[in-house]
């Protein structure tokens, strides 16, 4: 994946993360030092040159570490999956054509 990609994926999660901790602060199920807590631990775990690779290895232990962000990991990590999934369909799908053309 390239590094803008990467980038992308990056400060898409740190979006959601900090979305997803005002709602919870708004809501009262977390405090202000909670969520400052867990702002550190992912800024710490994802730090701005993480290699696509790590950074995917990092996500799912997220919410390991700070069970409030479960649904971030969970969207990150199914839209990752589904992306995956287009891709393989995709080179599926040009291997049967060039079958199909060769055959």
């Amino acid at each position: 994946m390239t590094d803008t990609n990467n980038v992308t994926l990056r400060h898409k999660l740190e979006a959601l993360i900090v979305k997803d901790l005002e709602s919870q602060l708004t809501q009262g199920k977390i405090t202000g030092d909670r969520a400052a807590e867990i702002a550190e631990l992912v800024l710490d775990a994802v730090p701005e040159n993480i290699s696509h690779d790590e950074l995917l290895k990092v996500i799912p232990q997220l919410d390991d570490k700070a069970s409030e962000l479960a649904s971030v990991v969970f969207e990150i990590l199914s839209e990752q999956d589904d992306k995956h999934k287009a891709e393989m369909i995709e080179k599926l799908r040009a291997s049967v054509r060039r079958m199909v053309k060769n055959g």
